[in-house]
């Protein structure tokens, strides 16, 4: 039996709609902030409910009801009892969700144990918010292709491939998100669940084997994908590192580019462009060759940040710590961040010379405590920096 379902992330959803304040004072609060931005509170509240009535009265238990035809449930006017009453049930409605999304997560984890390296990985890391690109069906398989721009990992691409279907009970479409999922062992094989946002629905699919694959964006990929450029763009691309053009009607490998447009050679086919867009043979995959700098991916990651890490010869540090380049800068106070006991003297120099005024203040936080905890500081610089120290 599965843990999570979509009945029970509509009823966190829906007991989450309405807005209350929680206490008399908050509520003063509003009253004076309404007072002086000329809000007409009640208008307000009764505007709210009026939208949300239907669903209200669909979903909250019946002893609400009154307070919401009477309009007065999410105002300053409903009795304290029934404002208490009506947090607790709500608290009690997102208290069962997350248990329930506990619930799915130890599972998905009791799961994992049974999975390959790869797989096992990216349901690890979570695809939440990944969007579908593609979906490609054989009689007996599914591929979805997700793009991770909007997830919470350094991969832009997963694939996963459900192999040999036992069961699907749902539909999916290109653009949905992927919200929660829910993963299980079965005798048969795996078996996912998952709830898709835009349009909503819950998709659960059984097969014997789940496969996936991921990629990354070359570390050049930030400088060049707001402003264009293709032409340069592929130039600083390193061919060792696996390169793959994807979109979502194909998916190539590269091998080969040119200093000439359309300047990348895929494997069995080619990419050419002309007053009718851009082609993979006869699939059109984009208007202009700059469209697709957003098409290429690696097979390794590339830490696009990894410059920040390479240590600044002592000798130059002050000068670089106390400069305008900002790279050099940040590559400075990183290298005494690492090593704050070896360069604590060069350390204390430097903080006495600056001025703290002029420093960004979040920067200055994290960099004083972190020496400080590592009992370098000496008591000038202590006293020098005593508001960061004591905030």
């Amino acid at each position: 039996m599965w843990h999570l379902t979509l009945q029970e992330k509509r009823a966190y959803e829906n007991a989450m709609k309405l807005f209350i304040y929680e206490s008399d004072e908050e509520w003063a609060q509003y009253r004076a902030y309404a007072k002086e931005n000329d809000i007409d509170l009640y208008k307000e509240k009764k505007q709210e409910l009026d939208e949300l009535h239907d669903h209200l009265m669909s979903f909250l238990p019946p002893r609400f009801h009154t307070y919401v035809l009477d309009g007065t449930l999410n105002t300053p006017d409903v009795p304290n009892h029934v404002r208490v009453d009506f947090l607790g049930w709500r608290d009690e409605q997102v208290q069962l969700f997350e248990h329930i999304l506990e619930a799915a997560f130890t599972e998905k984890q009791k799961t994992l144990a049974y999975m390959e390296p790869k797989e096992r990985e990216v349901f690890e890391e979570s695809l939440h918010d990944a969007t579908i690109v593609s979906i490609h069906r054989t009689a007996t398989q599914v591929e979805l292709t997700f793009d991770m721009t909007g997830g919470f990992t350094a991969k832009s691409i997963i694939s996963l491939k459900f192999n040999n279907i036992i069961s699907e009970i749902g539909q999916i479409e290109p653009e949905q998100f992927y919200i929660y999922d829910e993963l299980r062992k079965t005798a048969n094989g795996m078996s996912l669940r998952v709830i898709f946002d835009c349009p909503e629905v819950e998709w659960t699919i059984e097969a014997e084997e789940l496969d996936a694959d991921f990629y990354y964006r070359p570390k050049t990929y930030s400088d060049f994908a707001e402003n264009g450029n293709f032409s340069a763009y592929v130039q600083t691309l390193q061919l060792e590192n696996g390169l793959t053009f994807i979109t979502p009607q194909l998916k190539k490998r590269v091998i080969g580019i040119q200093q000439h447009a359309p300047f990348l050679m895929l494997e069995n086919s080619y990419l050419y462009e002309n007053d009718q867009g851009v082609f993979v043979d006869t699939i059109r995959v984009a208007d202009k060759l700059d469209d697709c700098i957003h098409f290429l991916h690696t097979d390794t990651y590339e830490d696009p940040y990894a410059h920040f890490s390479e240590p600044v010869p002592i000798q130059d540090l002050e000068e670089a710590a106390l400069g305008t380049d900002v790279e050099l800068k940040v590559r400075a106070w990183n290298t005494m961040y690492a090593n704050p006991v070896q360069l604590a003297e060069k350390i204390n120099d430097i903080l006495m010379q600056m001025n703290p005024a002029q420093e960004d203040e979040m920067m200055q936080r994290v960099f004083i405590r972190h020496f400080n905890n590592e009992g370098i500081l000496t008591t000038k610089l202590q006293t020098k920096f005593k508001d960061l120290l004591e905030d």
